[in-house]
């Protein structure tokens, strides 16, 4: 089978079968990020609680996550230009579960800093290059509800975290040593998508961070749900315990909060494929705005907390899967590429901020700091996409043009 050449065109020329195991292979590389990221997050985290660390150092070792996709991502496409893409996942997906064991090898805190710095890059490695696949595979007039795909998948192997720490505790080097294994496990669908990878060689027709300007609703809501994202998995845990859980509701919040995100996100799509895209935005931003703001009230209830966790992860979650639709849905080629990793680098610096922001704001207002630094986040996207909305005028997809 010949390699499939760069950009569009060649995606578009694949027949419906080798659409569907490329497809499934980009599925696999961002199930590897979700698991890795997952159990990583809250594990970390509650490890370094146990060993005396403030909600602050919690937050800033954590914000090497969101440094180390800062940094690595806008160089992934120089890359691709010299390494062919098959080779560079698996040296990705090798390379993180080295470092995730390398946490084991090295309990000390200090030392964690480095070495997550340099697991997180590996995984933004897999992460940038399936989200700019995924966007270049997919169709105009199913691109929603293939993101909302990938956007499950990313979200099931996050639950895979909480799961792993709820089956085999939080002590010990066993949930490393699964977490590295089931990434490298994770990746086995790359071997179905050998020859039918978009790579791209051309040089997009504008500056790589002018994407951020040129399409700001899509790209704050990639930053407003990466820190919602890290702060919630990093910080929600230590939250629940402050406010009187075990360890073990502690884990399960994360995973009720993860099912939701695995439930919505084709239902989601399905709305950015029929309606305003816009529209659907805001309307998953006002739901991130009223979900946190509802967790104090649920405390110590947690038949009412569930529902609330449930319902906010879902459709907060949709902020990322939306605002990638829009940016499929308005460039194609390099400049979708760029744009994607635009994306990437607006997830990444909230993923860097927000622990940050959100620790700190549980040392000032103990705990429910966090749920007052979720919802801001949210509101202000609601906001630009408001404004967005009005002076840009509607984002309707095909299906909705075409009606």
């Amino acid at each position: 089978m010949t390699d499939v050449q760069t950009s569009s065109s060649a995606t578009h020329n694949l027949t419906d079968d080798e659409r569907r195991r490329s497809i499934l292979a980009a599925l696999g590389c961002i199930g590897a990020v979700g698991i890795g990221l997952g159990a990583t997050l809250p594990l970390l985290a509650l490890r370094m609680d146990s060993m005396g660390a403030t909600a602050t150092m919690i937050g800033l070792n954590t914000a090497m996550v969101g440094l180390s996709h800062l940094i690595f991502t806008p160089l992934v496409p120089r890359i691709l230009r010299h390494i062919d893409m098959m080779p560079f996942l698996l040296l990705c997906a090798v390379a993180a579960s080295v470092g995730i064991m390398g946490y084991v090898a090295f309990p000390n805190i200090w030392v964690w800093f480095p070495l997550r710095f340099l697991t997180s890059a590996s995984l933004a490695g897999l992460f940038i290059v399936s989200e700019i696949w995924i966007n270049q595979i997919a169709e105009d007039r199913t691109r929603g509800r293939i993101i909302g795909l990938y956007a499950t998948v990313f979200a099931g192997s996050f639950a895979l975290g909480p799961v792993i720490l709820l089956a085999v505790g939080t002590e010990g080097s066993l949930p490393f040593m699964i977490t590295a294994g089931m990434t490298l496990i994770a990746i086995l669908p790359l071997q179905l998508a050998r020859g039918l990878m978009p790579n791209i060689h051309e040089k997009p027709s504008q500056s790589f961070m002018s994407f951020i300007l040129v399409a700001p609703a899509a790209t704050f809501a990639a930053l407003a749900y990466g820190a919602i994202e890290t702060q919630v998995f990093n910080l929600l845990p230590v939250y629940s315990i402050r406010t009187g859980a075990t360890e073990t509701v502690a884990a399960l919040v994360l995973s009720i909060f993860a099912a939701g995100n695995v439930a919505m996100q084709v239902p989601i799509g399905y709305l950015a494929d029929r309606f305003d895209r816009r529209h659907v935005l805001a309307g998953c931003a006002a739901v991130g705005v009223i979900g946190p703001t509802l967790l104090p009230l649920a405390a110590g209830q947690p038949w009412v907390l569930y529902p609330i966790l449930f319902i906010y992860g879902g459709v907060v979650v949709g902020m990322y899967t939306v605002g990638l639709a829009l940016l499929g849905q308005r460039f194609t080629g390099a400049d979708l590429a760029a744009a994607n990793a635009a994306f990437v680098v607006m997830y990444s610096l909230g993923a860097l901020v927000g622990p940050i922001a959100g620790g700190t704001a549980m040392d000032i207002n103990d705990p429910n700091g966090l749920t007052i630094s979720l919802a801001a986040i949210a509101g202000f996207g609601l906001v630009l996409t408001l404004w967005r909305r009005r002076t840009a005028g509607p984002a309707l997809p095909p299906d909705a043009r075409d009606t």
